[in-house]
């Protein structure tokens, strides 16, 4: 019985792997950082089995069964290069072995979508009734026992869509 069940989860193991096609030529890396040692090369429209995800990246497993890491941007789920989704990710990750952390957010849009894409006033609007007053800022900033600092912008030049003038401003 206990035999039956180990082959039972192993064979379900290997059925649930999510299958994904490379989207770009990509590195594959013994480790998920973007300074660890490349192990191999994984060519535009390689089918990979994807082992698990980790922040930015993707274990994977190659056709000729190499494991290792990639970018999850580089990655479309499900076979070939067409269909599927491209992944998206808004996950703080560390980006090499010193450990420094960043903040990636990616929305999956088509080439078609972005294209097509039209500006939206009323959620701008919508977005406006978000703001806060200075009165509602600097009580905002007393509770939590900010201190305002002195912080002068760079000068740069003017362009014919700004008018401002660069000016010193609290933060």
């Amino acid at each position: 019985m206990k035999n039956g069940l180990w082959l039972l989860l192993a064979l379900a193991s290997t059925t649930w792997a999510e299958t994904a096609s490379v989207i770009r030529d990509s590195d594959l890396r013994d480790k998920p950082f973007l300074d660890a040692a490349v192990i191999g090369q994984l060519k535009k429209d390689n089918v990979v089995d994807i082992q698990m995800r980790q922040g930015a990246w993707m274990q994977v497993k190659s056709e000729n069964k190499l494991t290792g890491w990639i970018k999850l941007l580089n990655v479309r789920t499900g076979k070939g290069s067409e269909g599927g989704s491209t992944l998206a990710s808004l996950n703080p990750f560390k980006t090499g072995s010193s450990g420094s952390t960043v903040t990636t957010g990616v929305k999956g849009l088509s080439a078609e979508q972005l294209q097509n894409a039209q500006p939206n006033p009323e959620e701008l609007a919508r977005l406006k009734n978000f703001t806060a007053s200075e009165a509602e800022a600097q009580k905002s900033a007393a509770k939590e026992k900010l201190i305002a600092q002195e912080v002068a912008y760079i000068v740069m030049e003017k362009t014919p869509a700004s008018d401002d003038s660069p000016k010193s401003r609290r933060n």
